[in-house]
């Protein structure tokens, strides 16, 4: 529980960043392409509609921590690594 909350207020901190949003639409769209599977597939396992994907892909929004885990798990990679933020600089 505690880290769904660390996770929560790290994703809450940064949603008005947009030099975090672009690094996570970044990482989450190589992703996906390397997975080489589809948004509808995504959207499914996360459990949206494949509009919020695509919003996610062009860093329009970010997903919830819920959400950031299930992608992970989908995409086999590290949490940490798709939800970090940048590093050694301040994100404004």
């Amino acid at each position: 529980m505690r880290r769904a909350n660390q996770l929560e207020t790290h994703l809450e901190r940064y949603t008005h960043s947009d030099r975090f949003r672009k690094l996570f639409s970044a990482k989450l769209d190589m992703t996906i392409k390397r997975a080489r599977i589809t948004t509808r597939l995504v959207a499914s396992y996360v459990g949206v509609k494949e509009h919020e994907v695509n919003f996610w892909r062009a860093g329009i929004t970010l997903p919830g921590s819920g959400q950031c885990r299930r992608l992970s798990r989908l995409l086999r990679v590290d949490l940490a690594w798709l939800c970090a933020a940048p590093e050694n600089r301040a994100v404004a």
